[in-house]
């Protein structure tokens, strides 16, 4: 039997709790700020159109968040936490493998003999989750658990997969690589980034058609 792993991961995950128990913040831009009110911590899609950036001091986009009316809220974790929960009580009805991977993370794994299915399955994920917690998730599925990683960031980005795409066997597989930075690929942080761009490895193709011991001299790391 064959197996697949979906990552499902949750949109704007804090911004969008917020407006699910503040329907008024709907359409309109949203940051939430750390612990102290110092950093902004998470943003809407709105938010971060307008260029506010994670981690930036409160006080340096004060005036752009009050020209632009962005809602401001405190972090509420408690809230987060109980939404988080929710929705991977609804996961655990879709597989009983199940792997929070953090708050607004997850990954579960499904048989994929129908591979035609696993849309129509991501879809079904996606649907649930929202109708159950209010809050939108994008699915990614594919072989591995890091093409799965791909998968969903590239499903939060078109228009045309709407949250779910499913790389498992697919044509589009190395379309899917070649358009996500080496930087973006899951466990590969800043450092390692600039040095396989030193070499020309730009993108998660180039660094998946790398030699193995290349890559293990390099990068001490499996």
């Amino acid at each position: 039997m064959k197996r697949a792993i979906a990552l499902i991961d949750a949109n704007n995950f804090y911004a969008t709790c917020e407006r699910v128990f503040d329907p008024t913040l709907w359409n309109r831009p949203v940051v939430v700020l750390s612990n102290n009110d110092g950093c902004v911590v998470a943003r809407s899609a709105e938010a971060r159109k307008l260029g506010i950036r994670m981690a930036e001091p409160y006080f340096k986009v004060k005036d752009l968040i009050e020209t632009h009316k962005v809602a401001v809220r405190s972090s509420n974790y408690e809230l987060y936490g109980d939404m988080s929960s929710r929705i991977m009580d609804v996961l655990e009805e879709f597989s009983p493998e199940l792997e929070v991977y953090s708050i607004d993370e997850a990954f579960i794994t499904i048989d994929a003999d129908d591979r035609s299915n696993l849309t129509e399955f991501g879809k079904t994920v996606r649907d649930t989750v929202k109708r159950h917690t209010g809050i939108t998730v994008s699915v990614g599925i594919a072989e591995t658990k890091t093409l799965a990683k791909v998968a969903n960031h590239l499903a939060k980005k078109s228009e045309k997969a709407r949250f779910v795409l499913d790389l498992t066997e697919s044509p589009h597989q190395e379309i899917a690589l070649e358009r996500t930075p080496v930087g973006e690929v899951w466990g590969i942080g800043r450092r390692h980034a600039a040095m396989l761009k030193s070499y020309g490895v730009n993108t998660a193709l180039d660094l998946r058609n790398c030699d193995d011991q290349w890559i293990r001299r390099k990068m001490h790391i499996t």
